[in-house]
């Protein structure tokens, strides 16, 4: 800040009008001469850059930039010489002329080489001469153009005058010269279809191109003396096309074709004429056939009428012989009832179920024999099927056996009517029930008596858990009171653990007595609890050392599972908290349980403390809290992996029961 106050102060130094003797003629004389310099040294650069914007095929138009500023960095200096008659800013007049001073030189070093390569340009002899040579040219190729473009409308009169559409094949550019009429066939306009094989391939029909494709190849391998298929073309309107191809191609002295020219003629109309025709031949075919066919069978009818006939009759016979044995001999009761309720026919069966003989049932309707507690459904029934509401019903009901005990039956009933849809009579088939109602009556019974037990097992398997867990309590409060006489650290350290891991049982314990399944926890909600009291029993501060728990939703674990796992979260997340951060250090203790493929559990409990100390093997160390958690993940069948270059991560991946 110092050196730009001097660099702009007007303190150190007297104007430069003092050297004048502030003489007013003489300070006028340089100022009006300084004012007019650095005018015309602005306007010349503005000039020079309307130039070279206007007239940017000018080669070396940066120089002309160039030029520009070092003219109006020279411009500047003449107008700071009006400034420093006032103001003594001699500092900042001469940075200016540096500033100048270095443009000017840059631009002269740019220039030395530019000489050679502006007197190389062309002279205006040289120009007007270049330029005649080429008006030439152009008149030569003028007149050559008027030629091609006179035999070309000939080539395409002719053309035109053919009904064929014509091409051109340039087999090593893929370039195909299509005539007008080739496009007129297909709808195109000349502008629609570009000069290239791809226009040809893409309107071939899908199920043609292949044979197109191997004729194409037929003749190049001269297989063919000529190129010639059919095949359809896709109109510019969506529809296609039958085309009939042809060409010839050209080899070259090495044999490889180089050229293939050829026409196409539309031959939609013979396809379709040859369509009709064999068409009209295959209807006349199946007409005939059919014919035929209708007489033979006309005659197979006529012969084997009769004999049908008679088939049928002896079918019926023994059809109804095999449905009256059937009925009779039925394993369920089976009965037409009027629809007034009286018994028609009754099967046996029936008999056997109801107690009763024919003659007496006959005598009787089914309200007669029907529960009171059943017969409002079943004449419900009754009105619904009447009423053509349901084409058959089915119920449990209880009829009275003619000794009035109650047999409990399961009836199916449907209607049979006449050709005029009258109701004619109902087809009732009866199941006798009674001994599987008695067996479910018994099971209910069963039923409940189990429910009671299992309930009175649960109370009592929720009492277990409730004194395991009081008794693991009073073994923790038991360490708790004898720890007090402990005097010795290592001894006090090794009762408060053993405390918390009594702790940490008694807390899965608990949770089995307060869980809805009383064989499984909620393991992520234990894990919680669990390592809430740690920090509790560590007299941990949240503030400087952070938990955060991810577990998936829903993990249950039993017992067995569940004991080890939480004495392996105990006995890390205690290691995490006694020797990861040292005292007044921050950090973050991370907890993990997730579900992987083939029904195994990953436990990952990790910190971002001081790690381990160079070629750690908790095998190898003398340690309680690592042999137990060697010793329980060998327990759940799991192996742990253990990494710490920056913290501490250790992974348990065990699989689930």
């Amino acid at each position: 800040m110092e050196f730009l106050n001097n660099f702009f102060s007007t303190n150190e130094f007297i104007p430069h009008g003092h050297c004048y003797l502030w003489k007013p003629g003489l300070v006028w004389l340089h100022l009006i001469s300084d004012v007019l310099i650095g005018l015309a040294y602005y306007s010349i650069p503005v000039m020079l850059v309307y130039f070279v914007r206007k007239r940017r095929d000018m080669p070396f138009g940066w120089i002309f930039l160039m030029f520009g500023t070092f003219i109006v960095a020279c411009g500047t200096t003449h107008l700071m010489d009006i400034w420093t008659l006032w103001y003594p800013t001699y500092w900042l007049s001469g940075l200016l002329k540096a500033i100048t001073a270095f443009v000017s030189v840059l631009t002269a070093i740019e220039l030395v080489p530019l000489i050679p390569q502006v007197l190389a340009l062309p002279s205006p002899a040289q120009l007007e001469a270049a330029n005649y040579q080429l008006a030439k040219e152009i008149a030569e190729r003028i007149r050559t153009e008027g030629v091609l473009r006179e035999s070309e409308q000939r080539w395409q009169l002719a053309l035109r005058g053919n009904n064929d559409g014509i091409w051109d094949w340039n087999v090593k550019t893929n370039e195909v010269f299509f005539s007008a009429r080739w496009k007129e066939m297909l709808g195109y306009e000349d502008h629609e279809i570009s000069n290239h094989l791809d226009e040809c391939v893409i309107r071939v029909h899908p199920n043609d191109l292949d044979w197109v494709i191997q004729a194409v190849k037929d003749h190049f391998a001269q297989i063919t003396p000529f190129y010639i298929t059919e095949y359809r073309a896709l109109c510019k309107d969506g529809t296609y096309k039958w085309i009939l191809d042809r060409g010839q191609a050209l080899w070259d002295a090495d044999g490889n074709v180089v050229r293939m020219v050829g026409s196409h003629t539309d031959i939609t109309d013979r396809k379709q004429v040859e369509e009709t025709l064999n068409s009209l031949l295959n209807q006349l075919e199946n007409m005939v056939e059919q014919r035929t066919a209708e007489l033979t069978k006309i005659n197979e009818s006529l012969q084997t009428e009769i004999t049908e006939r008679q088939r049928i009759e002896e079918a019926l016979r023994e059809s109804e012989q095999r449905f009256r044995a059937a009925f009779h001999q039925a394993a369920v009761g089976i009965a037409h009832v009027a629809i007034d309720g009286s018994w028609l026919l009754v099967n046996q069966k029936l008999c056997d179920i109801l107690g009763y003989t024919l003659e007496e049932l006959q005598l009787l309707t089914f309200q007669d024999i029907t529960h009171p507690d059943d017969l409002n459904t079943n004449l419900k029934y009754v009105e619904q099927i009447l009423a053509a509401n349901i084409q058959t019903y089915s119920m449990e009901k209880r009829y009275f056996h003619k000794d009035n005990s109650i047999i409990w039956v399961n009836l199916t009933v449907s209607l049979m009517r006449e050709p005029s849809e009258e109701p004619k009579y109902f087809i009732s088939v009866v199941e006798d029930i009674s001994e599987r109602k008695a067996a479910q009556h018994e099971r209910k019974q069963w039923e409940e008596k189990i429910k009671a037990s299992l309930l009175e097992k649960e109370v009592l398997l929720k009492e277990i858990y409730h004194r395991v867990k009081n008794n693991l309590q009073v073994i923790s409060s038991l360490l708790n009171l004898q720890s007090a006489y402990i005097k010795n650290k290592d001894d006090l350290v090794i009762f408060q653990q053993s405390q918390q891991r009594i702790a940490s049982m008694a807390l899965v314990h608990e949770k089995l007595y307060q869980s809805q399944d009383l064989a499984r926890i909620n393991f992520g909600e234990y894990i919680r609890d669990l390592v809430a009291s740690l920090f509790t029993a560590y007299e941990v501060n949240e503030e400087a050392i952070a938990l955060t728990i991810n577990t998936e939703d829903c993990i249950f674990l039993g017992l067995d599972t569940a004991i080890p796992c939480s004495l392996i979260i105990h006995e890390l997340v205690s290691n995490s908290l006694k020797y990861a951060f040292p005292k007044g250090s921050n950090g973050v203790i991370n907890i993990e349980i997730k579900k992987i493929i083939n029904n195994n559990l990953t436990l990952i409990v990790s910190d971002n403390g001081i790690g381990l100390p160079p070629n750690f093997d908790f095998k190898k160390i003398a340690s309680l809290g690592w042999e137990l958690v060697d010793a329980l993940t060998y327990q759940l069948a799991g192996n742990i992996q253990i990494t710490g270059a920056t913290g501490v991560e250790c992974q348990v991946t065990f699989p689930l029961p």
